[in-house]
Order: C-alpha cells, then sequence, then structure tokens
C-alpha cells in the first residue's frame, strides 16, 4: 500500500510543476448569473424493467457572489420508474466558487432496481448473463482547492450501502461465498484527488487537458463491510481544428486491490465511455478504456458562440465516437483479456450558445445490442 501512496504523491509533484509553468486558465468570461433550468424526458424499454419511463432536470447556474470568470455549475437530478415498481431518484452537482478556486462535486442516490450480471471477467458471455435487483443508498462528495494555476488538491468521501434483495436461485450471485458482496453491504472510503486542468470550457471544451488522479481506500474502520482501495487515472486532451472542429480524446484506467464488493468493481461500459456497452457487461478488478470524437457544428462557423442570435438550424451538430477498452484481474493479463470495441454517432442541439452547452443525443455500438443515450454536456 505504501507504494501505491508514494506513487500518487509523486504524480502531485509532476503535476504542480506542470502548473507553475503555464499562464492561468481561459475561462468564459460574463457578466451576468445564468441560470437556466431544463427538464428532458427519458423512455426506453428492456425485458428486465418492461416499460421505463422518466424525467430528468438539469439546473445550469452560476453562484450569486461568484466572480466574473468562474465557470458555469450544474445540478442534474434524473427520477425514472419502470412498470415493474421499480424507481431511481439520483441527484449529482458539480459547483465552482470564488472565480473556480474551490470545487465541490459529488452525488446522492437510492435505487431499488433490477441489474445484469455476467460474472467476473473479459471472457463472460451473454448466455452467462442473470438479472439480480439492488436496493442502494449512495453519496460522494469531493472538494478540490487551487493550489497553484492551473492544479487543484482535495479530498472525498464515499458511502454506499447496497442490499441484494432479488436473484436468480441458479445464479452465481445465489453461491454463498463465490462473489465477493452478493448479498450487499456498506463501503465506506476516505481519498484524496488531485487535477490539473486547462479547458476552455467545463461543458464542451476545444482545447487544453484534463488530467485527474484519485485515490480511495476503503476500510472496516470506517465503518464498512469490505477492505479495499480503488485508483483512478483520467486523461483529456482536447485539439481545436478548422471551422471550429473539435477532436477530443480520452485515457482512463481503474485499478482495485484488495476485495471489492462485485457492484464496486471496474465496470466496463456507460453512457461517457465505452458507449454501446451495458455498464458492467465486463467487470473486474483492473480497467482501461480510451476513446476518439469528433465534434463538429452543421451549418455554423460560431462554435464558441459568439453570436447569440443562432436561428434553429445553425444550433445542430454532429459527433462521431470510437473506444476501445478491456477488463483484467492484475496489471500482467490486461494484455490477454481480449479487447473489447465501441463505435457510434451522436446528435448536438446548442441551448447555450454563449456557455456552448448542448443536449447530447448519441448512439452506441458494442459487442451487444446499441446503447442510446441524452444527457446536458458532452460525453466528455
Amino acid at each position: 500500500m505504501k507504494n501505491y501512496f508514494l506513487f500518487f504523491l509523486l504524480l502531485l509533484v509532476c503535476l504542480s510543476a506542470n502548473a507553475q509553468n503555464e499562464p492561468p486558465p481561459d475561462t468564459v468570461l460574463l457578466a451576468d448569473r445564468t441560470k437556466k433550468l431544463y427538464i428532458l424526458p427519458l423512455f426506453s424499454y428492456s425485458p428486465e424493467t418492461s416499460f421505463r419511463f422518466g424525467a430528468i432536470g438539469i439546473y445550469l447556474f452560476r453562484p450569486q457572489e461568484a466572480r466574473t470568470g468562474t465557470l458555469l455549475s450544474s445540478i442534474k437530478m434524473p427520477i425514472t420508474y419502470t412498470l415493474n415498481n421499480q424507481p431511481k431518484v439520483r441527484i449529482s452537482y458539480d459547483i465552482f466558487l470564488n472565480g473556480n478556486e474551490h470545487i465541490l462535486e459529488g452525488f446522492a442516490q437510492w435505487q431499488y432496481f433490477p441489474l445484469f450480471f455476467y460474472g467476473i471477467g473479459s471472457k463472460t458471455t451473454q448466455e452467462d448473463e442473470e438479472i439480480f435487483t439492488s436496493r442502494t443508498f449512495g453519496a460522494e462528495f469531493s472538494y478540490l482547492n487551487k493550489v497553484a494555476g492551473r492544479l487543484f488538491l482535495g479530498g472525498r468521501l464515499v458511502w454506499i450501502d447496497s442490499k441484494t434483495v432479488e436473484r436468480e436461485a441458479e445464479g452465481l450471485l445465489s453461491q454463498e461465498g463465490l462473489i465477493p458482496g452478493n448479498d450487499g453491504g456498506v463501503s465506506t472510503g476516505i481519498g484524496l484527488v488531485a487535477r490539473l486542468d486547462s479547458r476552455d470550457n467545463n461543458f464542451n471544451a476545444t482545447k487544453g487537458i484534463y488530467l485527474q488522479s484519485s485515490i480511495t481506500t476503503f476500510q472496516r474502520s470506517f465503518g464498512g463491510d469490505f477492505k479495499f482501495t480503488k485508483f483512478n487515472l483520467d486523461f483529456r486532451k482536447f485539439f481545436y481544428l478548422f471551422q471550429k472542429h473539435v477532436l477530443a480524446f480520452q485515457l482512463f484506467s481503474e485499478y482495485n486491490w484488495g476485495q471489492p464488493p462485485f457492484e464496486l468493481l471496474a465496470l466496463l461500459g456507460s453512457d461517457e465511455l465505452m458507449r454501446g456497452h451495458y455498464e458492467g457487461r465486463f467487470r473486474d478488478k483492473m480497467y482501461w478504456a480510451s476513446q476518439v470524437e469528433y465534434r463538429l457544428p452543421i451549418n455554423r462557423r460560431e462554435w464558441l458562440g459568439e453570436n447569440q442570435e443562432l436561428n434553429f438550424w445553425q444550433r445542430w451538430g454532429l459527433a462521431a465516437f470510437a473506444g476501445l477498452g478491456t477488463v483484467a484481474p492484475n496489471l500482467n493479463d490486461l494484455t490477454e483479456s481480449g479487447i473489447k470495441y465501441s463505435l457510434g454517432f451522436g446528435i448536438r442541439y446548442l441551448i447555450l450558445p454563449k456557455e456552448r452547452v448542448n443536449i447530447r443525443i448519441d448512439f452506441g455500438f458494442g459487442t451487444q445490442q446499441p446503447g442510446f443515450y441524452m444527457n446536458v454536456r458532452e460525453a466528455f
């Protein structure tokens, strides 16, 4: 464990040196206090839920006393319900204070929801599929403080209380002692977070880099039932091309040591990374993935939103993306675990030109059924 923390501290030193040598970030400068509330419908169908419907509310704002140059904050709250009487409520937030010197991030979630489980590892098949229902209360809170230029340091608290209330009688999750956390349990963690952020916009970057590293330890002495450590590394790079076209790149990795419950293993697939894969279709202790996305406006040269008098047709854009990733039980097996792919395209509609905020609709294709995703802000 000592080596992991030494590696993390070394990374902080490198980030700090980089931050000292670069000029202040190019943020969006606004005199007004933008406040916008959007409510979007959610609708889908799957065999385990029947018809699923609901809505997501997104509130975009700046605090009342925010200085000029403070980035746009957001609070999102999706509420969904299925015809099988299965609800899910989640609230997440990204709040920027005092000219971006302080950042608050996190979420709170409650769900009583069916999920798919295919086993652990990269070799699981569609025939391994089983359904379980999870009752989960969870919350995560992170605080980041600007320490030098573009460098932020902070801490993280995580608490998740999960209970497996339904599972298949002959499934892997019903076999005692086979899958860690098959009955559920409490996971409580404390961590450190470091971030280097030179993006020109936190919703829709056209240039700059984003590098975040975190290490979180979960201990029984914190009141949890499991003992493990989770390390994440997230690197993103944005390239400004011609006529406001943008090329975006992301590399993500996650490593777990100890015995995490199966619900907190590294999960391949989501609405942000490896789109087109069911979240958790493949899971294990180690995970890496990369993706590239090409973003282009349609009938609009002013991608940055200098002109706010855009008509209906000037607000549309397109995106195409591709990704690779896999999971493995340890570092040595990552190269032999079998690479998974992700391909897709998306439609964008610009709702706040000056802030460059899009409604995002993506269609992702992986090694199973296509995925459909709708959200406000880009995937990364």
